[in-house]
């Protein structure tokens, strides 16, 4: 019998420290131990276990090399997926080295009334300011017991927030016309990760790849997860893939696999589709976007050796970066000016499951961002495209570029983590 793709199962867990002791390798047996791990939805995986090698330069009359030695060991590579709500919110946490934060529960005893109109795509408050109160744009709300039964149990995303201590909130989609409410409640549904400005958090995991059909394992231990790559096309399934960087490798057979005993069940919740949801750029929804890539780092790499081990001392982080391209149709000089006036702009990416008012659904949530190309690409016939790339800046304050964005450079908002 020969292994069979469809059949190798991932899982991961992560250790009780993010750590490395720089002289000795974790014992996997003791941490992360057996029990437990998530298993993870996956299209492919190219991890890997490397080994560095070096030749000898011996001149020898024979003219032949007479010995090759294996040096530091090492894994590398990535795990690919089409991206799913619960799925990779502890990949995401990791990535950006942040804390998942709780929903905010608020009602008219924080603000007394809320009002709504469909025109301005708005909901306005009276008392109390939402910023201090922890709302923020990229976060998701639902509101209940309000007069239009319509404007409840429905997403909204903040996109921005203005007015007297910052309370016109505007939404998307906008909601239904509706007088001053004094009566209600509203909960930022799931959790939401940001990069922080300081106290980074390190992880590590361990991550099996078990073959089913052959009962045998790989155990890539004391692993980063160094960086991400989203991808949404014009119509389709936004897809992501995760980098990793892992320091050992401890592969085993029949009678010892899988390493992880009773992990969790894989998640169940269902693909996020292009054609839902929202791009936003500026202060402006956009409908000319044909497809968007965000790659964001953490700096994570493989250090230089040391002498009288053949494993590394430590994976330590770098610098964040987030780099991105996006494709519009060309129909006027506004996406050219972004680029040429330097123009510095938020993009927000909403991404939902499915057409319901309260689908499952991921913010990609960047305060500033600044284009480094933009130029039409013209052809023979078909529509004028223009192709940009941009680069994601820190946030240094919460109130910029609208008011409400969050001090980070990306914020992860996922509706189902609880």
């Amino acid at each position: 019998m020969i292994g069979e793709g469809v059949g190798v199962r991932h899982t991961y867990k992560a250790y009780a420290s993010g750590d490395y002791v720089s002289n000795a390798k974790a014992v996997s047996a003791t941490d992360p131990a057996v029990t437990g791990g998530q298993i993870l939805r996956r299209t492919t995986s190219s991890l890997a276990y490397n080994k560095a090698s070096y030749r000898s330069n011996e001149a020898r009359t024979s003219r032949m090399p007479v010995d090759m030695r294996h040096g530091v060991e090492s894994c590398s590579g990535a795990i690919a997926g089409e991206l799913s709500c619960l799925t990779y919110f502890d990949l995401f946490e990791a990535v950006l080295r942040g804390t998942r934060v709780s929903p905010v529960s608020l009602s008219n005893t924080d603000f007394t009334s809320v009002a709504a109109d469909l025109t301005t795509g708005t909901f306005t408050f009276t008392s109390g300011d939402p910023l201090a109160l922890g709302m923020r744009v990229g976060h998701i709300y639902r509101f209940a017991s309000l007069s239009d039964a319509d404007n409840n149990a429905r997403n909204f995303v903040a996109l921005g927030f203005s007015g007297t201590s910052n309370r016109i909130m505007a939404a998307y989609p906008a909601p239904d016309t509706m007088g001053a409410d004094t009566a209600f409640t509203m909960t930022s549904t799931g959790k939401h990760v940001i990069a922080p400005l300081s106290s980074h958090v390190s992880r590590k995991f361990a991550i099996e790849r078990y073959f089913t059909e052959l009962d045998l394992h790989e155990l890539f231990t004391e692993c980063r997860f160094a960086g991400f790559n989203l991808n949404v096309p014009g119509t389709g399934l936004a897809t992501i893939d995760f980098q990793v960087l892992g320091r050992s490798y401890e592969p085993d057979s029949a009678g010892s696999s899988p390493f992880f005993t009773a992990p969790t069940a894989v998640t169940s919740t269902g693909l996020l589709a292009s054609v839902n949801g929202l791009v936003r750029l500026e202060g402006a929804n956009l409908g000319l976007v044909t497809s968007l890539s965000m790659a964001f780092s953490n700096g994570a790499y493989l250090p230089d050796p040391v002498v009288g081990q053949n494993f590394l001392p430590d994976i330590p982080y770098g610098k964040y970066s987030l780099t991105g391209n996006m494709s519009l149709y060309f129909d006027s000089l506004t996406q050219l000016n972004l680029f040429r006036n330097e123009t510095e702009c938020e993009l927000i990416v909403y991404l939902t499951a499915t057409s319901a008012i309260n689908s499952p659904a991921i913010t990609f949530t960047v305060p500033r961002i600044k284009f480094q190309s933009g130029a039409p690409s013209v052809n023979a016939d078909g529509s004028v495209l223009v192709p940009m790339t941009y680069e994601g800046l820190e946030n240094t304050v919460v109130g910029t570029l609208p008011p409400g964005m969050e001090a980070t450079l990306l914020m992860v908002t996922d509706s189902e983590i609880v």
